[in-house]
């Protein structure tokens, strides 16, 4: 499924370069950026939305139907944290909580479906190690760079396997 892949590799690649030049900086996470740019004023903040479903959407359509769940709970889980942007609202827990949990399914839902369905555990492996090193080395905005991480591991997995 080539072309799903291209489309969130497309979709990454410009909404990353776009945070990076307009702050000039790593920001704490990829969805900080929503209210980084919410403070800019005007409606900026839903490039984020729009970038959560630029890469949740195509998701569905990589399996090869040995296990479709796994690709498709990761596109709704990628979707949801798009959908709840607003992941620090005191007054609304729901929308952290679904952000977060969204988060998780569309990174563990991917990689189960890479190891499952094209039977290669190497992005999983490959994340978990990353995760692991930047941890213990305290790296600064640490989420950040594990949504790094996990998003090259899947697509390299999208691509290679």
């Amino acid at each position: 499924m080539l072309i799903p892949t291209i489309i969130q590799t497309v979709d990454f690649v410009l909404y990353i370069a776009f945070i990076l030049i307009k702050f000039k900086q790593i920001l704490p996470s990829i969805s900080e950026s929503w209210y980084r740019l919410r403070d800019l004023g005007g409606t900026l903040n839903g490039l984020f939305t729009l970038f959560c479903w630029g890469i949740g959407f195509p998701m569905l359509l990589q399996t090869n139907d040995i296990a479709p769940y796994l690709f498709f709970l990761s596109g709704a889980g990628l979707v949801f944290v798009g959908t709840a942007a607003m992941f620090r609202e005191v007054d609304d827990k729901l929308q952290g909580i679904l952000h977060t949990v969204g988060a998780s399914i569309g990174i563990v839902g991917a990689l189960a479906g890479i190891w499952v369905e094209r039977g290669s555990f190497i992005p999983l492996l490959v994340f978990a190690i990353a995760s692991i090193l930047l941890y213990l080395i305290k790296v600064k905005n640490l989420t950040w760079w594990i949504e790094m991480s996990a998003f090259l591991s899947i697509l390299y997995g999208l691509y290679f396997f």
